[in-house]
């Protein structure tokens, strides 16, 4: 035991180091739709940035260990932020005078004990749905949370214009999770000093295979929500009470 109490110490002070290998995002490739309601975003500094999961030839990013590592170590360059090494992915689905924007981001790593064993995981999926009334804008909107949905209606969030205003956190002594913003948000914590959004690539402008080959991959505890197989799930999830749609079918 007294071995094992020597270990501990030694393991955090000289954490173990692991290459790190962002792979070349996707051009943008989205409708004015879908980048008018795509969420503006900033990112507590105990968390990583998203980036790419996917380049142009089908290389899946690799993502990064959770275990013996900081909270942000190795995935919150500034240069995550850039045209480079930053995408955001999108799927819409439109009926009964409504249309859902699903947004989906990816994280290297989701740590919430640093420097330890670790029970969060390699890879983080999360989401965002905008939901869109025929003729009357942005009514709701809802942020993921631990496999859940936290709903909101649109009166009661903060807005960069028409880009709900998002931050992805540490839960407590949980793992990491979208969040609606406060005012106090607007001191901003990300490298560019503003409000972010990243390069949007939607369903159908991904190159040719790369989307099949990003959707068959396994990504753990992570899950993809615009994939076909996700997808009607996470409208169902995130559908707010009293909206009548078919989470199936494009009108």
């Amino acid at each position: 035991m007294a071995a094992l109490a020597l270990l501990i110490p030694l393991s955090t002070a000289f954490p173990i180091i692991h290459p790190r290998g962002p792979i070349a995002a996707l051009p943008p490739s989205a409708t004015a739709e879908e980048l008018r309601w795509q969420p503006s975003m900033d990112f507590d500094q105990d968390g990583c940035y998203n980036v790419a999961a996917v380049d142009a030839s089908g290389s899946i990013v690799p993502g990064l260990p959770h275990n013996w590592v900081d909270l942000a170590s190795e995935c919150r360059d500034a240069a995550d932020l850039s045209a480079a090494e930053n995408n955001v992915y999108v799927r819409r689905r439109c009926n009964a005078g409504w249309c859902v924007y699903l947004y989906d981001y990816y994280f290297e790593k989701d740590v919430a004990v640093p420097n330890f064993i670790d029970p969060g995981h390699t890879h983080d999926w999360e989401h965002i749905a905008v939901w869109v009334r025929d003729g009357a804008g942005a009514e709701f909107v809802a942020v993921s949370q631990h496999g859940e949905y936290e709903i909101r209606a649109a009166a009661e969030l903060r807005w960069d214009g028409e880009h709900p205003k998002v931050v992805y956190h540490k839960d407590g002594v949980s793992t990491h999770a979208f969040r609606f913003a406060f005012e106090d948000d607007d001191a901003i914590e990300n490298h560019t000093g503003a409000w972010y959004r990243g390069p949007l690539v939607n369903y159908d402008g991904f190159p040719g295979g790369v989307r099949d080959v990003l959707f068959a991959h396994d990504f753990g505890q992570a899950n993809i929500a615009i994939k076909d197989s996700s997808f009607p799930g996470n409208i169902a999830n995130s559908r707010p009470d009293g909206v009548e749609f078919d989470e199936n079918a494009d009108s």
